[in-house]
């Protein structure tokens, strides 16, 4: 199943915008529990804190579960907030109705965009390179010859 066949399937499954929140919820919330518990350990560092294991063998420090109880408790209070619910819900409503991309798209786009690229970059070279030239070689002779 190629790529655009799979956001066509996906698209008319009209797949519950929830689980997309769920998943977002869930990711970012791992990413944030990551981020947190090394935020929470520097902390504890430059306090002289010791950031003991919790249980032995296990490699979960206080850090880490600090990091995983804030985060969780944001994402608690995410979920019950009307608002960012209600947002929430809308953006993966929107998010669900995207027409993405097909991969044969990108890449002719982005073939597009490196050669208008490096169109640019040659003429600005040009003009770069002619300018240099002018203003430093050409006109000073110039210059220089009129005034003898």
């Amino acid at each position: 199943m190629s790529v655009t066949e799979a956001s066509q399937q996906a698209n008319r499954a009209e797949m519950d915008p929830r689980r997309l929140v769920v998943v977002s919820y869930l990711v970012f919330g791992l990413i944030l529990t990551l981020f947190l518990g090394r935020l929470i350990e520097m902390l504890m560092a430059q306090l002289s804190i010791t950031n003991t294991e919790i249980i032995t063998g296990t490699q979960i420090k206080v850090a880490d579960l600090s990091g995983f109880v804030i985060t969780a408790g944001l994402a608690a209070y995410a979920w019950m907030n009307p608002k960012v619910k209600s947002l929430s819900m809308e953006v993966a409503t929107e998010l669900m109705r995207v027409t993405w991309p097909s991969w044969e798209d990108v890449r002719v786009s982005t073939i597009a965009v490196v050669v208008a690229s490096l169109v640019a970059a040659v003429l600005l070279f040009g003009m770069d390179t002619l300018s240099y030239n002018l203003m430093v070689k050409w006109l000073p002779a110039l210059w220089g010859s009129l005034g003898s």
